[in-house]
């Protein structure tokens, strides 16, 4: 299987140093690790969150004159539009993005109690609107804000990473509106990673898949998890891996195989149009990081590798033709 080390001796954090970094969801949680550990690298950091009070602290805890909160609802577009235009406003460029703020499930969905009257009252949809049409927008926007100016199209330098869940690919029951919006973001990963290097030059996207992490979202669940001894992440270990994503554009070799727990995978073809063999070239692009008690591990590359696994090797190749007629995607939409 593949791994991802954010330690890894090839990535150079330095290059945050004065980096402009945009966020979203900085005030507590994975957020505000985030912040901390971009702050203590030197960068420049504008992050969206909608809890001024906790925001405000984190600016305090770190520099107010490197650090700025923007009150944003990642539910409004334009919201985040004002985001993004704050720190170009206030630095001329932005250099990585990330999508991070997030909502647990809410109440009302799949309830057996509600009847033929209660079911009659639609639901709310907050998680949804959240969790994946935030991320939605916000990687729309990014997107045009990272590849803004860009002097360093050639290097990949400038990164857009998404958060997910482990309950983007591992089914979650209870979790109806939250597990459907993560594989939403899944799904987005995948239908830009191909387009993004093409459409906008210079810009990688991954995603990231924390399993039970030590925030608020997880007190019902806490201690029935940690009493069965099963690897839990700190907000700070999932923050590692995203910082490190940043920084691993061409010339780094943070992906390394598991042999002993996933023998030959590696040998495999790509079943799609990723090119995991040559990441010296490309960077780390496309790929989904699961974290597990700190440790990194991409699901993209290994899923694409075992297709005629799963599928068969006669629909496997359907499939794979199918997509080289695809090709990047830039032909769905007809110019009227």
């Amino acid at each position: 299987m593949a791994r991802f080390e954010p330690n890894h001796s090839s990535l150079d954090y330095n290059t945050l140093k004065d980096a402009v970094v945009v966020l979203s969801g900085g005030a507590s949680g994975i957020g505000a690790a985030i912040v901390r550990l971009l702050h203590g690298h030197g960068a420049k950091i504008v992050f969206g969150d909608l809890d001024t009070a906790k925001a405000e602290a984190v600016v305090a805890s770190t520099s107010p004159s490197s650090v700025h909160f923007v009150m944003t609802d990642v539910t409004s577009y334009t919201d985040i539009v004002d985001l993004f235009r704050f720190a170009l406003s206030k630095y001329g460029r932005v250099d990585h993005a990330i999508a991070n703020a997030g909502l647990i499930e809410q109440p009302g969905w799949f309830d057996p109690r509600l009847g033929i009257e209660g079911v009659a009252h639609k639901p709310t949809t907050k998680t949804s609107e959240v969790n994946f049409n935030g991320v939605l927008y916000f990687a729309n926007i990014a997107c045009t804000y990272l590849a803004h100016k860009n002097q360093a199209a050639e290097k990949n330098s400038k990164s857009l990473t998404l958060l997910s869940s482990v309950a983007g690919f591992k089914e979650t029951p209870g979790l109806f509106v939250y597990q459907g919006s993560k594989h939403a973001v899944m799904g987005l990963l995948r239908a830009l990673r191909l387009y993004v290097p093409e459409a906008y030059p210079g810009i990688r996207i991954n995603a990231v898949l924390p399993s039970m992490t030590l925030t608020g979202m997880v007190e019902g669940i806490k201690d029935g998890w940690m009493s069965a001894d099963l690897p839990v992440n700190k907000p700070e270990d999932v923050a590692t891996a995203l910082v490190g994503l940043c920084v691993a554009g061409p010339g780094t070799d943070p992906i390394w195989y598991d042999e002993e727990e996933a023998e030959g995978v590696k040998k495999m073809s790509s079943a799609g149009g990723m090119d995991w063999d040559h990441p010296l070239e490309t960077g780390v692009n496309g790929r989904g990081i699961f974290i597990m008690g700190g440790n990194c591990y991409d699901i993209e590359e290994g899923l694409d590798r075992t297709e005629e696994l799963w599928l068969g090797k006669k629909v496997s190749g359907w499939l794979q033709k199918g997509q080289q007629n695809l090709g990047n995607g830039t032909h769905w939409l007809k110019e009227k």
